[in-house]
């Protein structure tokens, strides 16, 4: 859907201002009046020497034309009939670089082919389109009279043209006129109009002939009724690979994936496929493979714009591609064009960008423009604002013209850390918003990070450290951890130095992300660096560094490691009721922590009393719903089953579970995890069959949102396996078991207390003694801490 259709959808859009067409028509009115016509292209009667090339630029046709399979079946169907008649005028159209002159070649080879007449005509402006008709008429032995009206422009020169045409069908029947890069609909119209839409400029169909026109502005409006616009899209992956493979045929890549990945991360554009594949077979290209051609483009070691070395076209380069189409804008009047593309860039390219979130910056005339052009695309959105998305190559472009002028990005900081301003991180209302954020906090830090000034890196940290944790709490399968943002952010950190308290938060969030991955011995090791650190900089008071000591301790009992991490969490309460206050956030967290630490050690009394202590003085501080009281509440009905309260826990749980599910999402892992607490008690309480059931249903979600070695979905792999084995059904619990036991001797490791309880079920199963070893047993729910 283009930015005029998905604006026009949404009611009570501010100042939207004047409609599309009325817009179009004034832009292309301002332009019409700005520009000096060169005049006449001859200065003697006679010789009418302004005549420009007519012939078709065959040379830059691919020796196969590959995709558009359906348009090009169509048109050969045309070209096959007897007495053919062009029934309308043909417009291709599409962003630059799409091959739409590509295209257009490929028809002109078949008309060239069967002998017809092909007529190529450039009207980028007025005089290559009058020199082009001009050439024609010469062709065709038109009077002296016809060339010169249209020499000089004069109002009646594209009807006294089309009107010569059909006198002569003789010598223009089944020919084809092509008007290409015609980007300025109003070059095509009559005399003093602004588009060529109401069939009385110079694109007519009919008359035997086939008029095509190749364009940018694919506006059905701007073209009028008696032509037919074909959009044409960017290239599926299998066909832009293709086009890569042909074109860089020595490039090995034995199973096309290489080829796939770069053609998908070019956005399918034709031109840039065709440009990177004469790049790669360069003796002087840098990289030499699909694959570490894409990995320099992602790093930002490579910039698109080194493909304008190997093509000496000034239009044909990926540079210039959309250069142009800016510089008509501004001579247009549109002059916010090129300051609203370069912004926009600076963003995830193909990820909807919230147009909120431009705020005050936000030129819908440039908007509109730029939508015209295909440069950017709208994805509507339900009661709001569309969102915008653009090419990636067309953002890789513009991105290398700010690397010097750092306006813009930083302007792009701005305005994402003032739209993040406004999203609370613990709220869960926000987290679809984050999600939709952290794409273009994570392209910023990628890009831009390097060049921005020291103030405005601090504030693109803390905002990526904001969505960093954000990712920690939304717990999708994608983002478990948010590795890639915690990644990026400790790159552009690095800059200010290790010891620079922003560095050492940011191996705080990779620390975060390494232990709720599994990798928690990697995470120990992280984390009592970092604490070294966050002591020596900030002190142990500070409230970083007793968040790094929550982590640290968290990775300890992950390993099993339950009586060492118990007394580490009463010292770090204790630190913390004094530096921060019994009631605080982080505190209560803790005291959530020491449940489990306790729980895992047998008493699961002393854990519930624990979880109850925090979860009244969560609800008074927090309110009822804040994740942290849900949390702590979703603890407590854990411990009140594992003391053997099965029926208190039962209904604990299903209040728990319709909370959780109705603030968090039903397929949140607190949901989830809330769940099989539930399915466990129920299997406690004898109905067995609606425990299965239920556990059945958890596993099928959490397959979807957790990872493979997630331990609360090994752990509720497990509980089925009790189930099962309850009820008789050994071969089925043992096959589970066996499962789950491997997983956790390659993750947890062979002396992990969850491994060995495993290893004795699989001993037991069959034995009486098989109902208490399979107790429901405890899940590690991870904790997360702000940076």
């Amino acid at each position: 859907m283009d930015l005029l259709s998905a604006a026009a959808s949404v009611a009570g859009v501010v100042a939207l201002g004047v409609g599309a067409w009325q817009l179009r028509v004034a832009v292309l009115d301002r332009r019409d009046s700005r520009r000096v016509d060169s005049g006449p292209l001859h200065s003697s009667s006679a010789d009418f020497t302004g005549a420009l090339p007519i012939a078709a630029p065959y040379g830059r046709l691919p020796a196969e034309v590959l995709g558009r399979d359906d348009l090009k079946a169509e048109l050969r169907s045309l070209l096959r009939r007897r007495g053919w008649r062009a029934p309308q005028a043909l417009v291709l159209a599409g962003m630059g670089g799409v091959g739409k002159s590509t295209l257009a070649l490929w028809l002109a080879a078949e008309f060239r082919r069967r002998g017809r007449p092909v007529w190529w005509v450039n009207v980028a402006d007025s005089v290559s389109l009058r020199g082009g008709i001009i050439e024609i008429l010469r062709r065709l032995d038109a009077p002296e009279s016809l060339l010169r009206e249209v020499s000089d422009a004069a109002p009646t020169a594209a009807d006294r043209f089309w009107t010569f045409l059909a006198e002569r069908p003789a010598r223009s029947h089944n020919a084809l006129l092509v008007f290409d890069n015609a980007d300025v609909p109003s070059v095509l119209a009559a005399n003093g109009r602004s588009t060529p839409s109401d069939g009385a400029g110079w694109v007519r169909g009919g008359g035997g002939i086939l008029t095509v026109v190749t364009t940018r502005i694919g506006d059905p409006q701007a073209w009028g009724g008696g032509v037919r616009v074909v959009p044409l899209r960017l290239l599926d992956d299998v066909t832009a690979a293709a086009v890569l493979r042909r074109t860089a045929p020595h490039i090995p890549d034995p199973d096309g994936r290489e080829a796939m990945e770069l053609a998908r991360r070019l956005g399918g554009l034709p031109l840039a496929l065709h440009l990177a594949g004469m790049y790669l077979t360069s003796p002087f290209a840098r990289w030499h493979s699909f694959a570490e051609y894409r990995r320099a483009l992602d790093s930002g070691q490579a910039a698109v714009v080194e493909l304008d070395s190997v093509h000496s076209d000034s239009r044909a380069t990926v540079s210039r591609t959309w250069e142009l189409s800016l510089d008509a804008l501004a001579e247009q009047g549109v002059e916010r064009a090129r300051e609203m593309l370069y912004l926009l860039a600076c963003f995830a390219p193909t990820t909807p960008i919230p147009m909120a979130m431009l705020g005050s910056v936000l030129s819908e005339t440039s908007l509109r423009a730029l939508a015209e052009l295909a440069l950017i695309d709208a994805v509507a959105v339900p009661g709001g604002l569309p969102d915008l998305t653009l090419h990636p190559v067309v953002a890789d472009t513009c991105r290398t013209s700010m690397t010097e002028d750092t306006s813009i990005p930083e302007l792009a900081v701005r305005l994402v850390s003032s739209y993040a301003g406004g999203l609370e991180v613990e709220r869960p209302a926000d987290w679809a918003r984050w999600e939709k954020l952290i794409p273009h906090i994570e392209a910023l830090l990628t890009w831009a990070a390097p060049h921005l000034d020291t103030p405005t890196l601090l504030s693109l940290l803390h905002v990526a450290g904001r969505a960093h944790y954000s990712l920690t709490l939304i717990g999708s399968k994608e983002g478990a951890g948010g590795e890639g943002i915690a990644r990026l952010l400790l790159a552009a950190a690095s800059r200010l130095g290790d010891l620079h308290p922003e560095a050492i938060a940011a191996r705080h969030g990779l620390g975060v992300t390494l232990s709720a991955r599994g990798r928690v011995r990697e995470a120990e090791d992280l984390f009592r660096a970092v604490l070294e650190d966050r002591r020596t900089v900030l002190g142990d008071a500070h409230p970083g560094t007793l968040r790094t000591r929550d982590q640290l301790i968290g990775t300890i009992m992950a390993q099993g490691r339950y009586g060492e991490a118990e007394q580490m969490y009463r010292d770090l309460i204790a630190d913390q009721e004094a530096s921060l206050g019994p009631e605080h956030n982080d505190t209560l967290t803790t005291l959530v922590d020491l449940a489990w630490s306790v729980g895992m050690q047998g008493d699961a009394e002393e854990a519930a009393n624990l979880c109850r202590q925090a979860l009244e003085i969560d609800r008074r501080v927090l309110g009822q719903e804040h994740p942290r009281t849900l949390d702590a509440w979703a603890d407590l009905a854990h411990w009140t089953n594992e003391s053997g309260a099965h029926q208190e826990a039962e209904d604990l749980g299903t209040r728990v579970v319709d909370t959780v599910s109705r603030t968090m999402g039903a397929k949140h892992p607190l949901t989830l995890s809330t769940r099989a607490t539930l399915a466990r008690t129920l299997a406690a309480l004898g109905r067995i069959p609606q425990a299965e059931s239920m556990l059945r249903d958890v596993l099928t979600a959490m397959e979807q949102v957790l990872s493979d070695t997630d331990a609360r979905l090994l752990t509720t792999r497990r509980d089925l396996a009790n189930v099962l084995a309850t009820q008789g059904r050994t071969h089925q619990a043992e096959r589970i078991y066996r499962q789950v036991l491997q997983l956790q001797q390659q993750y947890l490791g062979l002396a992990h207390p969850e491994t060995l309880k495993t290893d004795r079920l699989i001993a037991l199963i069959g034995d009486e003694r098989f109902g208490d070893q399979a107790a429901p047993m405890s899940r590690r729910l991870r904790r997360t801490g702000k940076g």
